[in-house]
């Protein structure tokens, strides 16, 4: 189920966090919890490696994300815009996943293999959170931020 209102909030805390407008403990007070849409919880366990939790820091200087992480941020942020529900399975740190890293670890420490796999066959990961490339296209062609009215019409 698509909470609107927890979405919304969380692209805006989001974006803040990620352009470094804000610090990661503004992140943790701003960001929403909602029981009804699992994406929120994805997000916000995705971001939570961004983070250091004993300094106060914003994403700048050496804590500045990447060109490439930022792309995948602005794929976050058309997810929450979207009308798309969030369909992966649960599995800790969801964005942050990497089909040969993961498996690779679970296969040496013998933990989570089943799930990892299951998490990976579930959809294309390079859409995350998109479960279908299709999805995403069709997010990307009426990207609620990109128009004028904020309604697809440009």
């Amino acid at each position: 189920m698509i909470d609107r209102v927890a979405r919304k909030q969380a692209a805006e805390t989001l974006r803040h966090f990620v352009s470094g407008q804000i610090t990661n403990d503004e992140f943790i007070r701003r960001y929403p919890y909602s029981k009804r849409d699992p994406v929120i919880w994805a997000l916000d366990d995705t971001v939570w490696c961004l983070y250091d939790d004993i300094s106060t820091h914003k994403l700048t200087g050496e804590y500045a994300p990447t060109r490439e992480f930022r792309k995948q941020a602005a794929r976050w942020l058309m997810f929450l815009y979207s009308d798309e529900e969030y369909l992966w399975p649960m599995i800790g740190r969801p964005g942050f996943r990497s089909s040969s890293e993961s498996l690779w670890l679970s296969w040496i420490f013998g933990f989570g293999q089943g799930r990892l796999k299951k998490f990976m066959a579930s959809g294309d990961f390079e859409v995350w959170p998109f479960l279908r490339r299709e999805d995403f296209e069709r997010a990307r062609k009426n990207a609620v931020l990109m128009t004028v009215s904020g309604r697809g019409d440009r």
